[in-house]
């Protein structure tokens, strides 16, 4: 590496970064765990609220939290300065807006774009967001585009994007992760959102209910019911956490709270995941908390045809089912449970090779590779 200069330094921006929890913070957790070889120092341009948080991040690199107040326009300066500043810039959330925001902002000089990269977690396919893709000529032509799938990567190509680059999305597991250990409850992980199968777990919970007393299916099931939101639910939501506690099932935990990162981790300890995520959003992106699990050594019950789905079915560390029934689930879940050793054996398995090939360092290196 040679003397620190501008670009040395990944200036990383994501005004929706809040707190420790939650995968933006993953996310930049990651990255500074492994950014050297590539970078000296990581700036993060997040809300005045993540300030604790990153100076307390102890990773190969120092990490810099840099006060960001919300809105478009302070976005649009975060970008401009960064890239001004000749630093190598990460917009860690990027859409269609970010590519318009960035043609503004070097309308004058399109070099800037060189050292410019957007992490696209999902295909940008909506006509608005087609639109706002064919509008930023220059960054299409300039910046670069990260992506963790091929769906995602082939929308941005057909978008006529010219540095496009697929990379494993950036995940670590925490030091002494137990492997193998015996079944201790279901788990869903992650704020409660309907496209992550609340209703289905919710389902669940009331056929568990119904057959309390005829069976001997008394499994303990803990949900996080803290918002998607920074502090409130969608209506749906709120709708479906109010059904989950209404089945009245004697097993249920339902934890209002978003928890630290080491309790995130343990939760994963002994668990049975349970992701019945909709096909139509997430056929094409990464879900964190299934990566989390497998990493941590959790077999998973999935959708079939998400990302998800795949890799369970990969490793063979759960099942992915076909119909996003509470029915479904249940039968999932009790074919699992009768095989446990199998299923958490594989999902063993799955954490030593998911941690090889989700090693933030590679895109560290994609990222400094993209330099002007």
């Amino acid at each position: 590496m040679t003397a620190a200069g501008a670009s040395d330094v990944l200036r990383v921006i994501e005004p929706n970064l809040i707190g420790p929890s939650g995968h933006y913070a993953e996310f930049v957790r990651a990255l500074a765990s492994r950014a050297d070889g590539s970078f000296t120092k990581i700036e993060v341009v997040a809300s005045p609220r993540a300030a604790g948080f990153l100076e307390s991040l102890s990773g190969e690199v120092p990490v810099v939290p840099i006060v960001m107040p919300s809105g478009v326009l302070a976005e649009t300066r975060a970008i401009r300065a960064s890239l001004n500043e000749g630093r190598q810039t990460l917009v860690l959330t990027a859409s269609a807006s970010h590519v318009l925001l960035a043609e503004i902002t070097c309308t004058f000089d399109p070099k800037l774009l060189n050292h410019l990269s957007f992490f696209v977690h999902w295909p940008l396919a909506k006509p608005s967001e087609r639109l706002g893709l064919a509008l930023g000529r220059r960054a299409r032509a300039n910046a670069s585009f990260i992506v963790p799938t091929r769906g995602v990567r082939d929308a941005l190509r057909a978008a006529d994007c010219e540095h496009v680059t697929q990379v494993a999305y950036p995940a670590t597991r925490a030091l002494g992760a137990p492997m193998r250990t015996p079944f201790r409850h279901l788990l869903m992980a992650g704020a409660a959102r309907i496209n992550k199968g609340l209703d289905v777990v919710a389902e669940l919970a009331e056929i568990l209910a119904r057959e309390q007393g005829s069976t001997d299916r008394a499994w303990p099931l803990l949900v996080q019911v803290s918002p998607k939101h920074i502090d409130r639910h969608g209506s749906r939501e709120d709708a479906t956490v109010a059904r989950l506690l209404a089945a009245k099932y004697s097993g249920l935990v339902a934890d209002p709270s978003a928890p630290d990162r080491s309790a995130y981790a343990d939760r994963f300890r002994g668990a049975l995941v349970l992701a019945p995520y909709e096909r139509a959003k997430f056929a094409n992106g990464v879900s964190g908390v299934v990566l989390d699990a497998l990493l941590h050594g959790a077999p998973v019950v999935a959708t079939e045809g998400t990302w998800a789905g795949d890799v369970v079915a990969r490793f063979d560390a759960g099942i992915a089912i076909r119909e996003r029934t509470g029915a479904q689930l249940s039968t999932a879940v009790a074919r699992i449970l009768a095989r446990w050793d199998r299923y958490a054996q594989n999902a063993a398995v799955a954490s030593e090779a998911l941690a090889r090939e989700h090693d933030p360092r590679g895109l560290a290196r994609v990222i400094a590779a993209h330099r002007g």
